[in-house]
């Protein structure tokens, strides 16, 4: 496949990179207010469940474990900007439906369900058509940094979308919010129009062999054994993390009483730990490397979230206490998300990369959808608290894959 060739320069003097980064930026914004948005929805408009917001994750989430190796291949030899631009118009489309009907008075749990599936679908399209055109988009010596940046993307959109998110729900009910997240998609799409860096896809084979091109896929990762391990770590740490977000939202705003604008307050606080770690990660691995890096990541990422079911007494230190333990472990997860896609790019053959990308998000994502029906059972039955002790030894387990010497050695790539 081949594409214009990426100006000469740093990644910033890149107009073509500019661009992709403040419409991947804005695109990641509108995902974080859905995300943030929907649960609160069904909890103030809706009167949902535990159980009920859980498999409103476990919807959302549904596309990454059923589509990705069937994306990956579809989108191998096609070129991947139309299909950003084509999926962000769509989400538009569709987010812009939830407050219409709140406003309409005609909103449901199975409208919401619907468009929770259709928009994660779209997303996992979206995100492995990114995460493939990016190394075609940049010079191999720059992708380090520009990951690096993309991750501060998702970031920078975990800490404005909770909070501006937080804030609009306080003052004009939660679906307020996705009008602006609607309009997000269509501002990515705009960006990504204005891309000049094109792709040639390779024309397809005479005869497509579907069953191979996918145990290529297959192979790219569980055949490599730094990917396979990063892919393990990926699926244990996601399904732990389900457990956290639906547990802690339960808690911190139902149990605690602290209201949707204080935990979208402690959730940017969260994301401003997560652009410290994505920002400054490069730094850690040119020092020591990619494999030790990512442990000290992973030191953050687990540990900090034993703090979050300590949260008692007065607000102030219930505020604090789940403050400082989201800023830590964003921050940990954040620097570690960097790590693991660059080496996955750089250790893959470029004519894999979409396949790659799917297969990995398949165990990526894969388990979110188990982890969050899970977490909204266990919050009914068991409690928020009790399973946010659960969460971070789930977390801490997904350790054990990347704990070995494949990793410790992957030093410079």
């Amino acid at each position: 496949m081949t594409q214009t060739a990426p100006a000469p320069g740093g990644l910033l003097k890149q107009r073509d990179f500019r661009l992709f980064w403040t419409g991947d930026l804005v695109s990641q914004l509108g995902s974080e207010m859905t995300l943030f948005a929907l649960p609160l929805v069904m909890v103030s408009t809706l009167d949902a469940s535990g159980t009920q917001i859980g498999l409103l994750e476990a919807f959302y989430t549904l596309p990454f474990f059923l589509l990705p190796l069937f994306v990956g291949v579809w989108q191998e030899r096609r070129a991947r900007r139309p299909v950003m631009i084509a999926t962000d118009l769509a989400r538009f489309v569709l987010v812009a439906t939830i407050p219409v009907g709140a406003v309409l008075d005609v909103l449901s749990l199975v409208h919401v369900y619907v468009v929770a599936v259709l928009v994660g679908a779209l997303s996992v399209v979206y995100d492995i058509a990114a995460r493939s055109y990016l190394p075609r988009l940049v010079a191999p010596e720059h992708l380090g940094s520009a990951n690096s940046k993309i991750t501060a993307d998702q970031a920078v959109s975990a800490t404005m979308g909770p909070g501006g998110g937080g804030w609009l729900a306080g003052a004009f009910g939660a679906a307020s919010v996705l009008f602006l997240d609607a309009l997000s998609y269509l501002v990515s799409a705009v960006a990504m129009i204005a891309v000049r860096t094109r792709e040639e896809p390779e024309p397809p084979p005479a005869e497509r062999d579907l069953r191979r091109e996918l145990a290529e896929g297959l192979r790219a990762v569980f055949g490599n054994p730094p990917v396979r391990a990063i892919a393990l770590h990926a699926a244990i740490y996601n399904a732990g993390g389900s457990l956290v977000n639906v547990a802690f939202l339960v808690f911190f705003v139902r149990q605690l009483d602290m209201g949707t604008f204080a935990y979208g307050l402690v959730t940017v606080i969260g994301g401003i730990g997560a652009i410290g770690g994505a920002v400054c990660v490069p730094l850690l691995f040119e020092r020591i490397g990619y494999g030790p890096s990512l442990l000290v990541a992973l030191a953050f990422s687990t540990n900090a979230y034993f703090l979050l079911p300590l949260c008692t007494g007065p607000d102030t230190a219930v505020f604090w206490a789940s403050a400082a333990g989201l800023f830590l472990g964003y921050a940990g997860s954040a620097a570690g998300s960097v790590i693991a896609v660059t080496v996955r790019q750089k250790v893959t053959p470029p004519e894999l990369h979409a396949r790659m990308n799917a297969t990995y998000r398949l165990m990526n994502f894969g388990t979110i959808p188990i982890g969050a029906a899970l977490a909204g059972v266990l919050v009914d039955g068991i409690g928020a608290r009790t399973t946010l002790w659960v969460a971070p030894f789930v977390l801490l387990a997904s350790v054990i894959p990347v704990a070995n010497r494949t990793i410790w050695r992957l030093r410079q790539l």
